[in-house]
């Protein structure tokens, strides 16, 4: 593929994505036929499933097992050509009995794994209990600390280049050829972390995809194959190209400093490919969503990009400058940094609505908690930047020259706050949105308002054994089936070499299935499975082999009823209108244009001199996100 049309292909999906339909965030199963515990007349023509988000055609897929949960011979699934959210299998002729339906699928919006499973039956026998993947509840150390990895990169090498631009060029204070050499320097650490940075996420990515660990993503051919044939290799080859552009960029900044704003512009556009594929454009107002989310990265960016370049020359910047020279400076920085917060805080608060919604969701989701962590980090770094705009700045006009090494600590502080305040940002990105998790937890409660189970128990004695076995739930379906083994003294017995289990119906004619327990703990044996597949009386047969003694062998009698009636499982919707959603795009819209036609104002005459293009962008979003609430 030329570069020329791959770049025609990368334009093409930033527009449709920015136009893209709303959508959960993880691919969760909004619906199926058969439906979940369908109970079927004769076998089905197709298997389809829909997606609350559009699926990775070649890292998705569904199969079929049967109620001995082996896997059923039928062609293989696929991703609909002319809807991305469905997939669908033709089986073919199936017999009558109990089937599992177990899929797997990556989202090819936000790039995270989700799986689950469902049962049908054909003909007279009645389906389990169904299944369903559940939002994370552990912490993902491994891709939280990946993307932290990436955050601190595009902080870096976007942000350095911005504090140039919008800080050190505008301030004019002369030249002083250590204090620019030390200024390139960080510029090119940054840019070197970003390349890293993304090497690093295709890995993650592709570990993700084929369910593998980090380092052992690199031997499989999957790597080109996620780089080739998916939506997030096609934005990750963009964003490479992107940063080798920036890289050439910035080794002509040196004869030609004003390429720093080109190379500032691709910094931008690199940004905004990280946010189309985020937890934005998997959300609610998917259009409103991704724009925000990329001006939130762009002040986080600017912000702390430009405080790692100010604070990596101050040391150099006490020998050369004076008080009130370098008072200037924080100035201007102070200037820059009330608009980069200004647009953080406005942004997040709309992201805060948009992924988590509620007190509880905020309270009692890893999410939310996750949020509040970095609210808390948050509020310090806040005010760290307060003294500097407050105190620090006007102490150094004033010629103290005490308040350089004061600024130098103020700093150290405010870095350290946002390097943690990113991580707990990289934990956010690793797991499902408040919404989402609370969406899922109405599923559970469902399931959850079942009637308990009823285990099937029963005990006898035979030759020098006594035999107790436990079948859970105890109902028709998959089941538990647990042997304990022990004397008639009660002396356990864990000496056996295998128990074989084999069922018949008493009432009707479905053959004989088999099962077989070989592992165990001390003289508790047990195996799953789906073998009481029909209610009525059952006959189940165990033999109990144990080394130099005749096998054992006894009868149960298990009375095998229905399970209870399947759940009336709640309703998802791929594209549902939130709460408040006009009201929310309103205010942001016009909190974005207040604050941003505020800065403009202060500017004057200098609009386009410092911040002032940073204003003109917040005011700018402020009016997109107004005309997206009255359209």
């Amino acid at each position: 593929m030329s570069r020329r049309i791959r770049w025609i292909g990368v334009c093409i999906l930033l527009v449709t994505s920015l136009l893209a339909q709303p959508v959960w965030a993880h691919a969760v199963l909004a619906r199926a036929t058969p439906g979940v515990n369908a109970s079927l007349t004769k076998a089905p023509d197709e298997i389809r499933l829909w997606f609350t988000e559009p699926v990775e055609p070649n890292f998705s897929s569904f199969r079929l097992r049967d109620i001995n949960g082996a896997l059923v011979k039928t062609p293989a699934s696929q991703v609909d050509s002319t809807d991305p959210h469905q997939m669908y299998m033709k089986p073919g002729s199936l017999p009558n009995g109990l089937y599992t339906v177990v899929w797997a699928v990556n989202s090819a919006a936000d790039g995270h794994h989700t799986e689950g499973s469902f049962a049908f039956t054909i003909g007279p026998v009645m389906a389990s209990q169904p299944t369903t993947s559940g939002a994370e509840t552990t912490i993902p150390v491994v891709g939280a600390l990946a993307r932290w990895f990436n955050l601190i990169g595009l902080a870096l090498g976007v942000g350095s280049i911005g504090f140039l631009c919008f800080v050190w060029q505008p301030a004019n204070l002369g030249a002083w050829p250590t204090v620019e050499q030390r200024l390139r320097r960080i510029t090119w650490i940054g840019w070197w972390w970003l390349g890293l940075s993304g090497a690093l996420l295709l890995l993650l990515q592709t570990s993700t995809m084929i369910n593998t660990p980090l380092l052992q993503a690199l031997r499989y051919p999957a790597l080109l194959q996620v780089i080739r044939g998916t939506r997030f290799g096609t934005l990750w080859s963009a964003r490479m190209e992107l940063w080798l552009v920036i890289g050439g960029l910035l080794l002509l900044t040196r004869q030609h400093p004003r390429l720093r704003w080109l190379a500032l512009l691709f910094g931008l556009l690199l940004l905004l490919l990280t946010s189309l594929y985020s937890h934005a454009s998997a959300a609610h107002e998917a259009g409103a969503a991704m724009l925000s989310d990329w001006f939130h990265l762009a002040m986080t960016a600017f912000w702390i990009g430009g405080l790692v370049q100010f604070f990596g020359i101050i040391s150099l910047l006490r020998r050369v400058a004076l008080a009130s020279t370098f008072g200037k400076l924080v100035g201007y920085f102070s200037n820059y940094a009330r608009i980069t917060v200004a647009g953080l805080l406005i942004t997040g608060l709309y992201a805060a609505w948009l992924q988590v919604g509620s007190f509880e969701g905020l309270l009692t989701t890893l999410y939310g908690q996750a949020l509040l962590v970095k609210l808390i980090l948050l509020l310090p770094l806040l005010g760290v930047a307060g003294v500097n705009l407050l105190v620090t700045q006007r102490r150094l006009q004033a010629g103290q020259a005490l308040w350089m090494g004061r600024l130098r600590g103020l700093m150290g502080a405010e870095i350290t706050l946002a390097a943690g305040l990113l991580l707990a940002v990289g934990l956010m990105t690793s797991i499902s949105p408040a919404r989402g998790e609370l969406t899922q937890r109405a599923i559970n409660k469902v399931l959850a308002a079942l009637p308990p189970p009823q285990p099937l128990m029963d005990m006898q004695v035979v030759d020098d054994l006594q035999i107790h076995l436990i079948i859970e739930p105890g109902w028709v379906g998959e089941n538990k089936f647990t042997v304990i083994l022990s004397t008639p003294d009660n002396m356990p017995v864990t000496d056996a070499a295998l128990i074989r289990l084999r069922f018949q119906n008493q009432t009707q004619d479905l053959g004989e299935s088999e099962l077989q327990i070989t592992q165990h703990q001390g003289n508790v044996y047990a195996v799953k499975g789906a073998n009481l597949s029909v209610p009525g009386e059952w006959k189940v047969r165990m033999t109990v082999q144990r080394p130099e003694q005749f096998d054992s062998v006894v009868d149960f009698m298990p009375q095998v009823p229905l399970p209870p009636p399947p759940p009336a499982m709640p309703v998802i919707e791929s594209s549902p209108v939130l709460p408040y959603q006009v009201l929310a795009l309103l205010l942001t819209g016009l909190l974005a244009l207040g604050l941003g036609g505020y800065f403009i104002g202060q500017n004057g005459f200098r609009f386009w001199q410092g911040v002032g293009p940073l204003a003109a962008g917040l005011t700018l979003i402020g009016g997109i996100f107004l005309i997206m609430a009255v359209t």
